[in-house]
């Protein structure tokens, strides 16, 4: 529950400072609207004027310094096993992690265009257990040496339609098919033990991206996205939020720090026992940016 009302709080800031930064670059505006232009006319000048601004292609790379909780659970569906595991305790996992995030916005034209996403962490550890600890059907008993390991991939990309229209400002909504990796396990040679757990999906991902000129050299922009979907054999919701602050020393690039979060939670079938996920990153970030 408290992880669900943070969520929405990111959410609401995000949104208070889209509206809020939608109402500064209105008021910054010098000229006032010619209302003798046609509808033609006026998406002609928004068209010439996003080409001379060069931002249809906005590239950005971050590294991410990152603090992670994951936990898998197992359960089979008579009752028999129940675990629940989480990977930085019970296996030693890191529990921080720095890594590269990328992503590319781009603006086919002045209202729709593709946004895309990547990030990849791989985790593995040697560890001795300092209790019994289940995976699956095996049990690790304590003072076992063993070797776990959390690896993760994700890359989305999709459609990208422009809400707010104006040559300092931009906010668009996009609609995002996520193909998310995930596989954990761990062996030891006490027993033969070689747990693996392995999904790999498309997930839908619905979200907002937004970036705001506040002088020539200073922009702030982020993003926010949810996911959540419930079947019969799988379940699954998902969210991910940035914000950040960028310079802007010329016109093509950009220096930004930024706060990100990213959390996913996942229930499946694992032959016969059902397999629940549940994984968070957040932390600070240095990124580079790029724009044409």
């Amino acid at each position: 529950m408290g992880s669900y009302v943070k969520n929405q709080l990111h959410a609401l800031v995000f949104l208070i400072i889209c509206l809020i930064a939608s109402v500064a670059m209105a008021q910054q505006e010098d000229q006032p609207e010619n209302d003798s232009l046609s509808r033609k006319e006026t998406h002609k000048e928004l068209r010439k004027a996003f080409r001379k601004d060069n931002r249809q292609v906005f590239v950005s790379f971050s590294g991410v310094k990152a603090k992670l909780n994951t936990t898998a659970s197992f359960d089979v569906q008579d009752g028999l096993l129940t675990a629940n595991v989480g990977l930085e305790k019970n296996l030693g996992l890191p529990s921080e992690k720095s890594f590269f995030t990328g992503s590319i916005m781009y603006r086919i034209t002045p209202s729709s265009g593709i946004y895309a996403k990547y990030y990849g962490i791989d985790r593995a550890k040697s560890y001795t257990t300092k209790e019994d600890v289940i995976f699956l059907r095996d049990t690790l008993p304590a003072g076992s040496e063993a070797r776990g390991y959390f690896n993760t991939q994700v890359a989305s990309a999709g459609y990208l339609l422009s809400l707010l229209k104006d040559p300092n400002a931009f906010l668009g909504a996009y609609l995002n098919i996520y193909v998310m990796s995930l596989g954990t396990g761990v062996s030891s040679d006490l027993g033969n033990i070689d747990a693996k757990v392995n999904f790999t999906a498309p997930l839908p991902n619905l979200g907002l991206v937004a970036l705001f000129k506040l002088k020539e050299w200073l922009y702030i922009n982020g993003n926010i996205g949810f996911f959540s979907l419930y079947l019969d054999d799988f379940n699954g919701s998902l969210y991910d939020f940035s914000a950040s602050l960028m310079f802007k020393p010329i016109k093509w690039f950009g220096i930004d720090v930024s706060y990100q979060e990213f959390d996913i939670r996942v229930v499946f079938p694992n032959d016969d026992i059902q397999t629940t996920i549940d994984y968070n990153f957040r932390g600070p970030a240095v990124g580079l940016n790029f724009l044409f």
